[in-house]
């Protein structure tokens, strides 16, 4: 596939949640967020099937489950899980498509489902046609429930938006998808502490009485944390902080603002492309990030495999952090690589491995690919 190009960096008008996070870790993934053609590089399949859980959720707090037994009600949730996850599908980057023929393909498909299921028969219901109008400070105060509802601090600079608020208690949940901290699987990532105190902020913006926030996991564990109005107004002064920061460097294009390491560079979509992470990254950060590599593509052989064209490649690693040597890409399917209308691979390519496995072995490494998660780029060609 092609190396999609860097984005045209600006300021940013507003910062939500998830970019916050991204400011405060790396503020050229946070300008990739905002300006980079997102949709040129592949989405993690699993991250289809996690939105879709999100989604569904929200129809059982809309009310889209009608009142019926537990199996009616169950059978509505997988039919709904089934649409979301087939629209995000259709839309997907065709590397996905390629790589799987039918959502139902996607690993871990119907485990995700059947989460989704158990999260929207507990999801207390909400009938209010409001739900996708965006509350203000003036009159939010009238209602008590909001869901998948955008809200905005006075100042217009910060915003998100909470999977459900319910003001009558006083509390804000997110759901999530992904699991606990490693050390405390029911406790919350500081990254998710951050998020709730933030909504809580922009929920006393705009005029709701909370004090807590919640995340409910995929599985049913939920993870709490008592919030003062302090410690939610200091949230928001340090994402306005952020903002202002990222503002103040905008201009030094996307190259400049990167701050590789392997705890900001694990799971990045910009690793294809961000030349500071090929200049930085080192053999010692495969642990923390994965196995990526660039090299240049000697020898390929073609071989058909149950009606499948694969090519395995003789590559001269160069950096990355694999450890620069000679290594055998092992069976690729050559649709990966022209997924997007690239050319096939020639000798002399430089190209890009993102997310595969690799193997060390006695002078040449072998690097096989993963079916889920890895890429592969092309840089130049002879």
């Amino acid at each position: 596939m092609r190396i999609p190009n860097l984005p045209a960096v600006g300021n940013l008008e507003h910062l939500s949640p998830s970019l916050y996070e991204a400011v405060l870790a790396c503020k050229a993934r946070a300008s990739w967020m905002a300006f980079g053609d997102r949709a040129a590089v592949p989405q993690h399949p699993s991250a289809l099937l996690g939105a879709s859980v999100h989604a569904v959720v929200q129809d059982a707090h809309s009310g889209r489950i009608p009142a019926g037994s537990d199996d009616s009600r169950k059978e509505v949730a997988r039919s709904l899980f089934d649409g979301h996850v087939k629209q995000l599908y259709d839309r997907a980057h065709p590397l996905v498509r390629v790589k799987f023929p039918s959502p139902e393909r996607i690993p871990f498909y119907h485990m995700y489902r059947e989460r989704a299921v158990l999260l929207a028969l507990d999801a207390p219901a909400h009938l209010s046609a409001e739900h996708s109008t965006t509350a203000s400070h003036a009159g939010a105060s009238a209602r008590t429930t909001f869901v998948e509802q955008t809200l905005r601090s006075r100042d217009g600079l910060l915003l998100g938006r909470p999977d459900y608020v319910d003001a009558a208690a006083g509390e804000v949940i997110d759901y999530k998808t992904g699991s606990g901290p490693d050390d405390d699987p029911d406790g919350l990532l500081e990254s998710e502490a951050r998020q709730l105190r933030l909504y809580i902020h922009l929920a006393h913006e705009a005029g709701l009485h909370v004090d807590r926030g919640a995340v409910i996991r995929a599985d049913g564990r939920r993870a709490g944390l008592d919030v003062a109005a302090t410690e939610a107004a200091a949230e928001g002064r340090s994402a306005r902080e952020a903002l202002a920061a990222f503002n103040a460097v905008a201009g030094q294009g996307f190259s400049s603002l990167a701050a590789p390491s392997p705890t900001n560079c694990r799971y990045c979509p910009c690793i294809p492309l961000c030349e500071p992470f090929w200049e930085h990254a080192s053999a010692a950060w495969a642990v923390a990030c994965g196995a990526h590599a660039e090299g240049v593509v000697g020898n390929v052989t073609r071989a058909t495999m149950q009606s499948t064209v694969v090519v395995t490649l003789d590559l001269t690693i160069l950096r990355g952090t694999v450890t620069p040597a000679p290594a055998v890409v092992q069976q690729l399917p050559e649709k990966w690589v022209g997924a997007d209308g690239a050319p096939p691979l020639a000798q002399g390519d430089v190209i890009r491995i993102v997310d595969a496995r690799c193997e060390p072995g006695d002078g040449l490494t072998m690097i096989q690919p993963d079916r889920v998660a890895t890429t592969l780029w092309t840089v130049s060609q002879p």
